[in-house]
């Protein structure tokens, strides 16, 4: 059975968020493997020049509506070039052009990636994309895969749940280095304690929640809040005019969005991800910010709400709360912050998860299976009857 695979990766995206940067590390992971990975991505975009840098074969396409007919011919053009044993896709319009090519040139095995959690509709078009142009299908969470399951009457083994994994830092700092450095870069005393919060500050991350638990606790614990991440300043500004009419505005400070996040972990007494659904629509995946903190041995509190519940195991890994429950959520942190023995339990439980289930090296292991099962099944077809 082959055991290294030449695999082409395409996106229409032309951000640098958590779908590119997805496919960037697993594609560094690959390569690391033996295996060999191209990428197909709008030219100029961060993931085109961060590949090329990296030394991976690259390919410009637009994948523009206007362009359509032209990214098809020159998609082929690739495949036929390249001979991949596998594409996959990762946007909307990138896989309407390219699982149509792939499948005309021969490409044995196609993937279609869905990270985003809109719901899809069962079109002809869509019915086609996900059921007969498509091999498997990956998703980033238990929802989606549901959905998509209940959309298309998808058979499990055409449909695989795959979040993505984190990348394992070389080494984590002390935590009480850690709190006296958030310390000392907010100028405060040396001792203070954290709550924290990372990511997209904006509504749906139910920012305002935890402002309102912390206002409930406050004078049972000495602790401040961190808010890691970046918004929009309309929204910022509104939630500091909250803290303040909350009397917690002294013990509330937001820190622009930081590209490694680690120091900010070991610096928490406990992190909280209070995120809502929009409209019955879940604004998560599986949230890397949360694993990333479960893997640094700090207690997570999450919501109740998809994604979050995909890793959170209540009172084994972390805790789970209604999302419009303040006063819920002031309980956990009370009870997170003062019962050390069972919190640290909690703490190892979610790290062994994580490093178990959920770094680069875990995702990487699982696709590399299902690359093999679609070859298996290949090569069963031809064995004589």
């Amino acid at each position: 059975m082959r055991s290294l695979y030449k695999i082409v990766h395409t996106t229409c995206q032309t951000g640098w968020g958590e779908q590119e940067q997805r496919i960037f590390n697993e594609s560094v992971w690959m390569e690391n493997k033996g295996h060999q990975v191209v990428i197909v991505a709008p030219k100029g975009s961060p993931l085109f020049t961060k590949a090329k840098e990296k030394g991976f074969r690259v390919h410009g396409v637009s994948f523009k509506r206007v362009s359509a007919i032209k990214d098809y011919g020159q998609l082929k053009q690739i495949f036929k070039e390249e001979q991949p044993h596998i594409l996959n896709t990762h946007g909307n319009a990138d896989s309407k052009i390219a699982l149509p090519a792939a499948q005309k040139a021969g490409v044995p095995c196609r993937i279609l990636s869905r990270h985003i959690r809109f719901p899809v509709r069962s079109t002809w078009y869509n019915r086609k994309i996900y059921k007969r142009l498509t091999h498997f299908i990956f998703t980033t969470s238990d929802h989606t895969t549901q959905h998509l399951q209940r959309v298309f009457k998808l058979k499990d083994m055409k449909i695989f749940s795959m979040p993505s994994g984190i990348l394992e830092p070389k080494n984590l700092a002390p935590r009480d280095a850690a709190r006296k450095a958030l310390a000392e870069e907010l100028s405060l005393d040396s001792a203070t304690r954290f709550i924290g919060f990372t990511g997209m500050v904006s509504r749906d991350k139910g920012v305002d929640t935890i402002l309102k638990a912390l206002k409930l606790i406050q004078s049972k614990i000495p602790h401040h809040l961190a808010i890691v991440g970046n918004g929009t300043p309309d929204y910022l500004a509104e939630l500091k005019r909250l803290a303040q009419g909350l009397g917690i505005g002294k013990r509330t400070h937001f820190i622009a969005h930081k590209a490694e996040a680690w120091p900010y972990y070991r610096a928490f007494d406990c992190k909280v991800m209070a995120s809502r659904n929009n409209k019955a629509i879940p604004v998560e995946g599986v949230p890397l910010a949360l694993l990333e903190a479960m893997y640094s041995s700090c207690p997570v509190i999450g919501s109740k709400t998809y994604g979050i519940t995909d890793i959170i195991v209540d009172k084994k890994t972390g805790l789970l709360f209604d999302p419009e429950s303040p006063e819920e959520l002031a309980d956990m942190i009370l009870d997170t912050i003062t019962n050390e023995a069972t919190t640290l339990e909690r703490v190892h439980q979610a790290r062994e998860q994580v490093k178990k289930e959920y770094t680069i090296d875990a995702m990487g292991r699982n696709i590399i299976r299902i690359y093999r099962l679609h070859q298996v099944k290949r090569e069963q077809r031809y064995l004589p009857r």
